[in-house]
């Protein structure tokens, strides 16, 4: 289980083989009730060939506030076999419109390093978005990806956190 989605270490990956798509978001109300927030917001395949849109989701953490979550999501994968473009990123998005009777909608997060992956967003206490990011520090490009040293494997590099409103992005620890 190294380095795939269900892995402790190298869980950041996101092609097909490491991060399976066709997955969702889904919501439990208090009555039972549940609903398919990806798919109501228009993301995802719902059945057959996960193609160009189909979606993986993981972390999802709901705001203080109840009204917004934020989770990770990866769109897209091969159009055939033996297509190994590597062109997807696990990225942060928000989703709003959670009550019962709302329409959900999906933002990807503005400001965040677009061509790394990031997992595991939460919200801080001062509306911050702290998460999980393979981007190198000072988003130096060749020193990408950052190898764990152990089993010498891609790793993120620590835990980030960024203003979304102005884009103010700090490396809280590096630790790759």
């Amino acid at each position: 289980d190294i380095t795939t989605l269900q892995a402790v270490f190298g869980n950041h990956r996101h092609d097909v083989e490491r991060a399976p798509r066709g997955g969702d978001l889904w919501i439990r109300y208090p009555d039972g009730t549940l609903k398919n927030l990806t798919a109501a917001a228009g993301y995802g395949v719902p059945s057959g060939f996960q193609g160009a849109t189909s979606i993986a989701v993981r972390d999802p953490a709901v705001h203080w506030d109840g009204t917004r979550a934020l989770f990770s999501m990866v769109v897209g994968a091969p159009r055939f076999q033996y297509d190994y473009q590597d062109n997807w990123r696990w990225q942060v998005y928000e989703i709003t419109g959670l009550g019962a009777s709302q329409t959900p909608v999906i933002t990807r997060l503005a400001l965040q390093p677009a061509e790394y992956n990031n997992v595991s967003p939460v919200y801080g206490t001062d509306d911050r978005v702290i998460f999980a990011s393979d981007r190198p520090i000072d988003g130096q490009a060749h020193l990408h990806p950052q190898l764990d040293e152990y089993e010498e494997q891609p790793t993120v590099t620590g835990l980030w956190s960024l203003d979304p409103q102005g884009g103010d992005l700090r490396l809280l620890d590096h630790a790759p």
